[in-house]
């Protein structure tokens, strides 16, 4: 069997590539893989903020198009930038193990990776909306401001001193350093219930047409079943709030033996205001547990 995959060029994209490819051996062995690079527009504009280019699933929509006109069987992304609607005709299939989905502040080795180590003033690179107001919303004397490019070129200009820290996903920056070795950098994590990650942050996913059963039982094979409980969780969630990857809301469910807690919040732009919830639920409902963590966050953020 060969399956064809669309991906994007960069170190990260096709690392997370390699994950969906390994997840599939592991069930098919004999299988053979081709790659169908895709130069997106976000990754052409780089000089913009993301939510300016106007774009919606700038980095989703020009490589799943590749599936739907057949020169693809399936598409590779990180779920924490796919929104809340995908293009008709493809359908989420194959969920991978998740990494940790935790955002984490990243300084030079040397320097203390703590939030509130930093001095005032102090320049923060991200190019998250959600980021940028709950960052706000903890520490109104930082300069926030934009960083462009992938997760390899944001460390360089950390590194370089356009930036005395970047906020990036755990998830991508380690699947970075497993390839790249000795990033003379630090880290730390963002607690949860302080900056709850973008829905889907450490979960790669692979995309297909609804209409090829044969590749979607293949992929729901091999998926993590885990995984896929809190990626159903979040999509409902995401669903439900109406927000994109440029709203400042976060979301992330968590799977222990049959419950399922999910913990939300969302923030004003300036940091002004943020609500964060906690809710419980079943893992025997992923999506109803994610729709009830979105209305109850969204009651609480109407009455502040």
């Amino acid at each position: 069997m060969r399956l064809r995959i669309a991906t994007r060029g960069s170190k990260l994209s096709l690392i997370q590539t390699n994950i969906i490819m390994d997840m599939i051996r592991r069930v098919e062995p004999d299988i053979d893989f081709e790659l169908v690079i895709v130069k997106t527009t976000g990754d052409v504009i780089q000089d913009k903020p993301l939510y300016s280019i106007g774009v919606k699933g700038i980095f989703e929509k020009e490589v799943n198009m590749a599936v739907l006109r057949g020169e693809a069987d399936i598409a590779v992304h990180s779920l924490k930038d796919l929104p809340s609607e995908i293009s008709p005709g493809l359908v989420l299939a194959g969920f991978s193990p998740r990494d940790p989905p935790y955002d984490v502040l990243v300084v030079k080795d040397g320097q203390n990776a703590d939030l509130t180590s930093l001095p005032s003033h102090a320049r923060v690179g991200t190019s998250s909306v959600r980021r940028r107001a709950f960052l706000l919303s903890i520490r109104r004397d930082l300069n926030i401001d934009v960083i462009r490019g992938n997760v390899d070129t944001r460390i360089r200009k950390l590194l370089s001193g356009d930036y005395d820290a970047v906020i990036l996903a755990e998830a991508g920056l380690v699947r970075l350093m497993s390839e790249v070795k000795d990033l003379p950098i630090k880290y730390s994590r963002l607690p949860l219930d302080l900056i709850p990650p973008a829905p889907g942050q450490g979960i790669v996913v692979a995309v297909a047409r609804e209409s090829d059963t044969g590749i979607i039982d293949l992929l729901r094979k091999a998926s993590d079943s885990r995984a896929r409980i809190e990626a159903l969780s979040e999509r409902a969630f995401l669903k439900t709030v109406g927000g994109g990857c440029h709203m400042p809301v976060g979301g992330v469910a968590m799977v222990n033996n049959d419950e399922l807690t999910f913990i939300a919040g969302i923030a004003s732009l300036d940091g002004g205001r943020k609500v964060v919830v906690k809710v419980n639920g079943s893992a025997q409902d992923p999506e109803g547990t994610g729709v009830r963590a979105a209305r109850e966050l969204l009651s609480r953020w109407s009455r502040t």
